[in-house]
């Protein structure tokens, strides 16, 4: 975990040396065109997202379905429906290898405010979600709240292209599918989790003509207290599992901690702890689609996971049906 606070650091460093440096009479680069920054102006916003996770011991997608509003040019809102389709290899029929669900996930309400200071782009999203059945959707079947804070400063380094490093902090009562700024490694991952956890990420994105981005990080999943874990590969009706080597407690039960919970309230915070890295490729070449393609290296659980992500951005839609433009 070290080398994770290492580089939280020192990309907190670079941002605030950044803002120092920044005079009235200098002006800071502008920041490379971003859809996952929704319009500035006052208004409805939408989108839909399909974000994919592939790995050795199955698949999970997940399809996002967002509403919002933005009540000022710093201050906006989301409703959210998930829908999941996961592919495990704990098939319940002989003849099959493979087993596919698709079921609905827990709906998430957040609150979003944005700002720039002194070229430093500043934005913190709370979010809320849940659901009252843990069998009839993918949740813990109890609400949860998570808060997120992105920074981020551009650097111009020549021409068109310019670096971006980022850091990304927060916590909540249990892991959030975050589909607002989404990150590799935080959706259509094959579990969720239940108790007070920390995360933080730090890396950087090389922005070229304001339309592509390579980026990496280095992420960590840090809980505290009593936790409980939930599978997404292995059902709440299946009795067919995986051996849990390598920590991977969700790949032999749909629910690990809850035996503990007359004593503890759950299971040890280790059951939950995770840190890893990710690299990705964007491209937002047309206005409304973005594409990101990703590579997750879990260390904590030691799986390697290929990620796709396709998000198309319906605000300006909206509008003209709403107001008429």
């Amino acid at each position: 975990m070290r080398p994770i606070y290492t580089l939280l650091l020192v990309t907190v460093l670079m941002a605030h040396v950044g803002a120092a440096q920044t005079t009235p009479d200098t002006k800071a680069p502008a920041p490379a065109a971003d859809p996952e920054k929704l319009a500035s102006s006052v208004g409805p916003t939408a989108f839909v997202q399909f974000a994919g996770n592939k790995f050795n011991m199955g698949a999970i997608v997940t399809y996002d379905f967002n509403l919002g509003y933005n009540f000022t040019s710093k201050i906006g809102a989301d409703f959210g429906v998930l829908l999941y389709t996961t592919r495990t290899p704990f098939s319940l029929v002989t003849t099959a290898d493979w087993r596919y669900t698709t079921i609905l996930g827990a709906p998430y309400i957040d609150v979003r405010y944005t700002t720039q200071r002194s070229g430093v782009n500043l934005t913190s999203i709370l979010t809320g979600s849940g659901g009252y059945n843990s069998v009839k959707i993918y949740s813990t079947g109890r609400m949860k709240a998570d808060l997120f804070n992105h920074i981020d400063r551009p650097y111009e380094i020549i021409g068109p292209l310019t670096f971006t490093p980022f850091l990304n902090f927060g916590a909540g009562t249990g892991t959030v599918d975050r589909s607002v700024m989404a990150r590799p490694y935080n959706i259509a991952r094959p579990y969720e989790t239940q108790g007070f956890i920390a995360n933080g990420e730090a890396g950087g994105n090389f922005t070229l003509f304001h339309h592509y981005k390579l980026g990496g990080s280095a992420y960590g999943l840090a809980p505290m207290g009593p936790q409980k874990v939930f599978s997404r590969l292995v059902s709440p009706d299946s009795l067919l599992g995986g051996d849990s080597s390598k920590n991977r407690f969700w790949d032999e039960f749909f629910e690990t901690g809850g035996q503990y919970v007359n004593t503890y309230g759950g299971g040890p915070s280790r059951i939950a702890r995770d840190n890893g890295y990710s690299a990705w490729i964007e491209v937002t070449r047309y206005k409304n689609l973005s594409v990101e393609v990703a590579y997750t290296r879990s260390v904590h659980y030691a799986y390697d996971s290929a990620f796709i992500m396709v998000k198309y951005d319906l605000t300006k839609l909206l509008r003209n049906l709403t107001i008429g433009e």
